[in-house]
C-alpha cells in the first residue's frame, strides 16, 4: 500500500504547527532507538527446522533501526539481493519503473553498518506502484509486483529487457484498489514465485489474504490461504488512517515463508502515530503459523522511530550459520522531515 492521495497522509493542519515545531527541535535529541536488540535465550537455527506453531521470539535477534542518511530520500517498499553486498531496492513513488542499487554493509554480528546508493536502474517510463521485489539468480532474471495494475513483471537483470507481464487474475477481479500486490518472493528450492494481497479480495473475511504461486514464466499455479492476526486498533477511520495487512512475503528456501504483518494507526494530529510489525513463519498449504518477532514504532515530540517496513530480504549468513533479514520502511520521502529511511536486520 502506498500513502499519497489514497494512501495515509499525516495531517498537517495550523493547530499543529507548533507542536511539529516541537517535534522538528526534539528529531535531533530523540533517541535513535527504543526496541530491545537482543534475543532472551540463545539462539536457534530457524532456517530448515521443523514448522510448528507456536512462538520462537525470545531466541531471535532484533538490530536496532539504521537510519540511512547517504541514500536518497525515498518510498522504499522492496529489496532483494543481486550479489555479495548489493541490493536492488524499489520505491513505489518518485521514480521511473527500476530500481536503485545499493550497497549495504553487514558486520560479524549482523548489523547494519552502512548503506549508499551506487546509481538507479530505469527500466520503463511508467511507476505502476512498486511494492516488491524478487531475484532468479540461476536464470538472471528480476521480478516486480505492481499494485496499481496487479501485475509482476519479469526482466534480463542483464540487459534490461522486459520478458514476460502477468495479471494475477484474482486480484484483477476481486481486487480492492490500493490492497493487491504488496508481495513477491522467488523460492529457489521450489523454483517457483509467490506473491500476496496485502487485504482480503471482495467476498472473503476480515483477516484472510491470498498467497498465490507462480511458475518462473509467470503462470499460476496455486492458491493458498492465510489468516492474519486480528488488529490491535478498534478504530475504523477508513485506509487513509489505518492499514492493516500483508506487506511482504521472503521465501527462505526450506519450503517455508517468512510473512510480514503489519499494522500502521495514524493519529488526527499526526503525533501519536505507530506502526506494529510482526513476522510469522508459514508453509504454503498449512493451517498454522510460527510467531517469528515483532516490534512497534511512533511517532510522538521525543520518538521519531515511527517505521513502516514494507520490504524484506535474506542478506548474509553469520560464521555461526544464523540467517540475516534485511528490511526496508517507507519513509513518505522522509515526509516533512519527521520521517526517516529506517532500514533493519533480524537474525534467524
Amino acid at each position: 500500500m502506498t500513502f499519497r492521495n489514497k494512501e495515509f497522509i499525516l495531517p498537517i493542519s495550523a493547530a499543529t504547527i507548533i507542536i511539529i515545531g516541537v517535534m522538528i527541535f526534539s528529531y535531533f535529541h530523540a533517541p535513535a532507538e527504543n526496541q530491545p536488540d537482543t534475543a532472551k535465550h540463545p539462539y536457534i537455527l530457524l532456517t530448515g527446522s521443523s514448522m510448528l506453531a507456536g512462538d520462537v521470539s525470545d531466541y531471535i535477534w532484533v538490530s536496532a533501526q539504521y537510519n540511512a542518511t547517504k541514500v536518497p530520500p525515498g518510498n522504499y517498499s522492496g529489496l532483494v539481493r543481486l550479489v555479495g553486498n548489493r541490493y536492488a531496492v524499489i520505491s513505489d513513488f518518485g521514480t521511473p519503473k527500476g530500481y536503485y542499487n545499493f550497497t549495504i554493509e553487514i558486520n560479524k554480528k549482523g548489523e547494519i553498518t552502512d548503506i549508499r546508493n551506487n546509481g538507479f536502474r530505469n527500466l520503463g517510463k511508467d511507476n505502476e506502484d512498486e511494492e516488491a521485489v524478487a531475484f532468479d539468480h540461476n536464470r538472471h532474471h528480476i521480478y516486480i509486483g505492481n499494485e496499481d495494475t496487479s501485475t509482476i513483471e519479469e526482466f534480463d537483470a542483464l540487459n534490461g529487457q522486459r520478458l514476460n507481464r502477468h495479471a494475477i487474475s484474482e486480484f484483477v477481479r476481486r481486487g480492492i484498489s490500493n490492497r493487491t500486490i504488496e508481495s513477491l518472493t522467488y523460492d529457489p528450492s521450489a523454483d517457483c514465485l509467490y506473491t500476496c494481497d496485502e487485504g482480503p479480495l471482495r467476498g472473503d473475511p476480515g483477516q484472510m489474504v491470498t498467497i498465490v504461486k507462480l511458475s518462473p514464466s509467470l503462470d499460476e499455479q496455486a492458491y493458498y490461504t492465510y489468516v492474519m492476526d486480528d488488529p490491535l486498533s478498534e478504530v475504523k477511520i477508513g485506509d487513509n488512517h489505518h492499514a492493516f495487512g500483508v506487506a511482504e512475503l521472503l521465501a527462505l528456501g526450506d519450503g517455508t515463508l517468512l510473512v510480514l504483518e503489519r499494522e500502521f494507526l495514524v493519529a488526527p494530529a499526526g503525533i501519536g502515530s505507530w506502526v506494529v510489525n510482526k513476522i510469522f513463519r508459514f508453509k504454503p498449504g498449512s493451517q498454522d503459523k510460527q510467531f517469528i518477532t515483532g516490534w512497534r514504532t511512533q511517532l510522538n515530540v521525543d520518538d521519531f522511530t515511527l517505521a513502516n517496513y514494507e520490504g524484506m530480504a535474506l542478506g548474509p549468513k553469520l560464521d555461526d550459520g544464523r540467517q540475516v533479514v534485511i528490511l526496508c520502511a517507507d519513509s513518505q520521502n522522509r515526509y516533512h522531515g519527521l520521517l526517516r529511511d529506517w532500514f533493519r536486520t533480524i537474525i534467524i
